[in-house]
């Protein structure tokens, strides 16, 4: 009898295979082909099960059979949507759709984590009104523009009194023009954006720093590896072959630090970035405690597989408990001692400070407030950045005494700013204030929740292309024609 039902529904699939072969044309038609490509699966599988498994129906009966075949059907259905989604990211066309697409995706507790602003969010949303209602851009029209470039230096040199090229002043009192030979590789980079030090990618993708770090070789824009909250070992993320900087806290063991800064320059980093307003308290009251109420509604195996292997985390906090207090713009100048590589000091909201960190030997600035995760109410790192650019510019001047002459050239402070920059008008704005580049933090990351590598490429991508269309409406072709020139009625 079980044999009997078996062959009668294999007939029945028979049939509506025979009939989903007639339905060819016409929109109608087409969609019904389209809805019985699952049925049809279903059918292979099943008479499959027929010539292979007679025992099996006989065993069990069709109706355990059936239970399977759904089991199996709805298994390749849920495979099928997740291809689909995986290609969701390609939909996206601004940054704002990216947030949107990866507030979808991810689980609501990681979404918080890089979603967070301290307070009310006071601070962000003063960056984002301030570049979207206090900046407007003047367009000029009739230029050529058909060749645009994005190339930009940092850590570059410009000279004194206004001259092109340094001076050796010889022993015999005769001036001779020089041009010091610098490697354009240290300081020539294909676009002014740049990633910013985030932590714990593998909340967006189960590759994290790593994908993050083949997405911006990809894109040609350089990657800040923030060493200490990654969750993949260095030695991956430097296996790839895209310009890097890498962040480090002040907070961590001074013996930790000196072996790794001495390292950095033979790893290949072109530039050493430095927090230097991170708190043991934020990473205590904010940081860490995200994610033991985020393990509450998790697989109790995440928070092992959360790992940061560059450190042993109970000791790192301890020795910041106790080290923190005791930081001071000493550190700088200690660092500058142990590296000849550039030295960033982020989050600088005061001018005082910007002129202190050049004074104990800081390369360049980032004008930032984290995002508005630090402090609620702060101003925008972007409404701070002219003030600072004017106290620092120029303000390294280098001596080098040889036998024969003295060589005097004055070493120009790069100047960067993030927060809040979420289209090619942002970064067009900052460029205009007198930013060198800009860093790049939470797109960056939604992008990698999205998409991983392909994602984070397709955020840069997208707004290398808003930048280059913005500078096309402005008349500009290059990085270095951008000036306060370009905004309406800033002063």
């Amino acid at each position: 009898m079980i044999r009997n039902v078996a062959r009668n529904e294999l007939e029945y699939i028979k049939k509506g295979i025979a009939v989903a072969d007639i339905a060819t044309k016409g929109d109608e038609q087409k969609n019904y082909r389209k809805a019985s490509d699952n049925y049809l699966t279903v059918a292979e599988w099943l008479l499959l099960v027929k010539k292979s498994s007679q025992f099996y129906i006989l065993l069990f009966g069709t109706t355990l059979t059936t239970v399977i075949v759904l089991v199996n059907y709805f298994k390749q259905k849920k495979r099928k949507q997740n291809q689909e989604r995986a290609n969701d990211y390609l939909k996206c066309t601004s940054l704002a759709d990216f947030e949107l697409l990866a507030k979808q995706l991810m689980m609501a507790h990681r979404y918080y984590y890089y979603d967070y602003k301290a307070g009310e969010g006071q601070t962000y949303q003063a960056c984002r009104d301030y570049f979207t209602k206090q900046l407007r851009i003047i367009p000029r029209v009739l230029t050529n523009v058909s060749e645009i470039s994005l190339k930009t230096t940092i850590f570059g040199f410009r000279f004194p009194s206004g001259n092109l090229r340094p001076l050796l002043i010889v022993s015999s009192g005769r001036i001779e023009p020089f041009l010091p030979k610098i490697p354009k590789a240290l300081y020539t980079y294909e676009s002014p954006i740049m990633i910013a030090p985030t932590a714990f990618h593998c909340l967006a993708h189960v590759d994290g720093e790593v994908a993050t770090a083949c997405g911006a070789t990809e894109a040609q824009c350089c990657y800040t590896y923030n060493w200490m909250y990654s969750n993949m070992p260095e030695e991956k993320v430097l296996q790839t072959t895209g310009p890097k900087f890498l962040h480090i806290y002040l907070t961590a063991p001074n013996e930790l630090l000196e072996n790794l800064v001495q390292k950095a320059d033979r790893n290949g980093y072109r530039a050493l970035v430095v927090t230097c307003d991170h708190s043991t308290d934020c990473v205590r009251d904010h940081t860490l405690p995200l994610f033991v109420e985020a393990s509450k509604h998790l697989d109790p195996q995440l928070m092992n597989r959360i790992t940061i292997p560059n450190m042993n985390v109970p000791d790192m906090i301890e020795k910041q408990k106790h080290a923190n207090d005791s930081i001071t713009w000493t550190n700088i100048e200690w660092l500058r001692k142990l590296t000849k590589l550039p030295i960033i000091c982020k989050g600088i909201l005061s001018p005082a400070d910007a002129e202190l960190a050049v004074k104990y030997g800081a390369n360049g600035i980032i004008v930032s407030n984290h995002g508005g995760r630090q402090i609620d109410t702060a101003p925008p790192a972007i409404e701070c950045l002219e003030d600072i650019v004017s106290v620092v510019d120029g303000s390294i001047e280098g001596r080098f005494r040889f036998s024969f002459y003295t060589l005097v050239i004055v070493a120009a402070v790069s100047v960067f700013v993030d927060t809040g920059i979420r289209t090619g008008a942002d970064v067009l704005k900052a460029l205009a204030l007198g930013a060198r580049a800009v860093f790049i933090g939470r797109p960056i990351l939604y992008g990698l929740a999205c998409g991983g590598q392909n994602g984070v490429q397709r955020v840069l991508d997208i707004l290398k292309r808003e930048l280059i269309n913005d500078m096309s409406c402005c008349g500009l072709t290059t990085i270095k024609q951008i000036n306060k020139d370009i905004l309406y009625k800033h002063t």
